[in-house]
């Protein structure tokens, strides 16, 4: 009796964000994805049974490439609200141009299944919920994240022409404003 071949899984998402990649998303199906994995197609969808699936798992694995990164920002000391924006911020700065088009790609793709973009509204809520004040310091942290997340989906849906440079100047301002806060708070990091 013969064994079936097993799919390695994060193969199927390296060949996924590269697809993603090359194309821009474009050329974002179920066959390139195979065909670049070095798998059939009916494998690809043994693994993962719909392209939303395919999606999903893809934008999983980036949110968690993405917050681990947020996260080996912000050390060991003790973290406030207002030190994960910046820290998110930062990253946000540090990301290549393709990987951010990627993450925009990939949320944007599920937006017809909002159901899928649970993880997306977590993140969110959690960087932008504490932050929740009609006025004062947190208000201007948050005016910052929704500038930086604004522009990056407005670029992400092709809603507007962005260049890179005008991106890192909104990221640049953004985390000016955000430490601009920090160093006339307590909230000063350590």
């Amino acid at each position: 009796m013969t064994r079936k071949k097993e799919i390695d899984r994060d193969k199927v998402l390296d060949a996924a964000g590269a697809v993603i990649l090359e194309s821009g998303g474009r050329n974002f199906t179920l066959d390139a994805v195979a065909e670049r994995a070095g798998i059939s197609k009916g494998g690809l969808v043994y693994t993962f049974a719909t392209k939303d699936g395919l999606v999903y798992a893809t934008l999983e694995r980036e949110m968690a490439r993405f917050q681990e990164a947020v996260h080996g920002r912000l050390g060991s000391g003790p973290t406030g609200p207002v030190e994960l924006v910046l820290a998110h911020i930062e990253e946000a700065l540090a990301e290549d141009d393709a990987s951010t088009q990627m993450a925009a790609f990939l949320i944007t793709a599920l937006v017809h299944a909002p159901d899928m973009l649970g993880p997306v509204r977590r993140l969110y809520s959690a960087l932008l919920d504490p932050l929740r004040s009609e006025h004062g310091e947190f208000a201007e942290v948050r005016h910052a994240l929704l500038a930086v997340e604004g522009i990056f989906l407005l670029r992400g849906l092709g809603f507007a022409e962005v260049s890179s440079d005008e991106l890192k100047s909104v990221l640049l301002h953004a985390r000016n404003t955000v430490l601009a806060v920090l160093n006339r708070s307590a909230y000063l990091p350590l």
